[in-house]
């Protein structure tokens, strides 16, 4: 039984490794559970030459529900169909849509975060966007940034709030920073400068703009960066101020 999680557990990363699309995934998970489902039966099997019916039983009560899910994900992912018997429909009626929602649940933590967060002005050389078209590029060739398929499906190339994965701040004295991105940390450019007497806290640089389709048309809007840190903690300052009160 040992082994045979084991190969499931290594077909499972393989399939994970080729980054394929959700659709042909679940198609190969779905013939993938076959393995487990066989196994089971053969177990039935020997508890029924034993006579060991009780666990008999339990074994059989799992083979039936692997067996059932097999033939609603066969239905669903290979023919595009629900089954009338298909019980996880009550599962969607009566939960809550975040309980089968991770993407939501991520998408909640990042709201929390930048509302956490302010936008600080930078001063960009005139010529940035020339060099970060051309980083982005890179980066999307080497697939470091996640890209959307816009000739199959609506929206920005680039998800919005993507992170510029090699950015650095240099803080050049009390109230100037340097602000450098690039293709790898080992070759960033200077792009801009941020001016800011107190302490800057930096949450993370992020890409706006580019291509993006809207009904059904391809549209170009150009590169630009966004640049957040953390908001000052004013009611801490306050509660200081009443305490010396």
């Amino acid at each position: 039984m040992t082994l045979l999680l084991d190969i499931i557990n290594g077909l499972n990363k393989f399939l994970g490794f080729l980054d394929i699309s959700p659709k042909y995934s679940n198609r190969a998970y779905t013939l993938l559970s076959i393995i487990p489902t066989v196994y089971i039966l053969r177990i039935v099997y020997g508890l029924w030459l034993n006579q060991n019916y009780l666990q008999l039983v339990i074994y059989s009560l799992v083979f039936i529900g692997l067996v059932y899910f097999i033939v609603l994900n066969f239905f669903y992912y290979f023919l595009d169909k629900n089954l009338k018997g298909d019980i996880t429909q009550l599962f969607v009626k009566y939960l809550p849509d975040d309980a089968f929602n991770i993407q939501n649940e991520k998408a909640k933590k990042a709201k929390k975060v930048f509302e956490q967060a302010q936008e600080i002005p930078v001063e960009f050389n005139e010529d940035y966007q020339l060099k970060l078209v051309e980083n982005i590029q890179a980066l999307i060739d080497g697939k470091e940034i996640t890209t959307r398929d816009i000739t199959k499906q609506e929206g920005f190339l680039i998800d919005e709030n993507t992170l510029y994965p090699y950015y650095y701040v240099k803080q050049i004295d009390s109230a100037t920073y340097q602000l450098q991105i690039g293709k790898n940390y080992r070759e960033l450019e200077t792009i801009g400068r941020i001016r800011q007497k107190e302490p800057l806290r930096p949450i993370g640089l992020f890409i706006v703009g580019g291509d993006f389709v809207k009904e059904g048309v391809r549209y170009h809007e150009p590169y630009r960066l966004k640049f957040l840190a953390k908001k000052e903690e004013v009611t801490a300052a306050k509660r200081t101020r009443r305490s010396k009160k």
